[in-house]
């Protein structure tokens, strides 16, 4: 990454284009620049398609990861849409299938 960067602001901006992109190595020009007019970067479009590759792929294996953990910790073979804690629980360390409340100790984890 180049001087000058957010790295934060920088994800963000390239997960949000993502969404909001159909072909998202389409119009990479535009988003450099808007990168550089708001003062988030100055990088290069070969930049901005690795990392819009790399994105893509970090997501790819986080669907992965939850097939697998579906697979490994859930009876019934059906991955939840919304997940509202973690999947196991912090107190007796059970998996607790991303619920906020552990069904086998009765903790309740609070989220935001």
């Amino acid at each position: 990454m180049k001087r000058g960067t957010d790295d934060k602001s920088l994800k963000r901006a390239i997960n949000s284009f993502l969404l909001a992109q159909e072909d998202p190595t389409e119009n990479l020009e535009l988003l450099q620049k808007y990168l550089r007019k708001k003062g988030i970067a100055d990088v290069s479009t070969e930049f901005l398609k690795k990392e819009i590759e790399s994105q893509l792929e970090k997501r790819k294996e986080e669907k992965r990861l939850k097939k697998m953990e579906t697979r490994l910790f859930k009876k019934e073979n059906k991955n939840k849409k919304y997940r509202y804690g973690s999947a196991f629980c912090g107190n007796c360390s059970m998996y607790k299938d991303y619920q906020k409340e552990c069904p086998y100790c009765g903790k309740l984890e609070m989220t935001r």
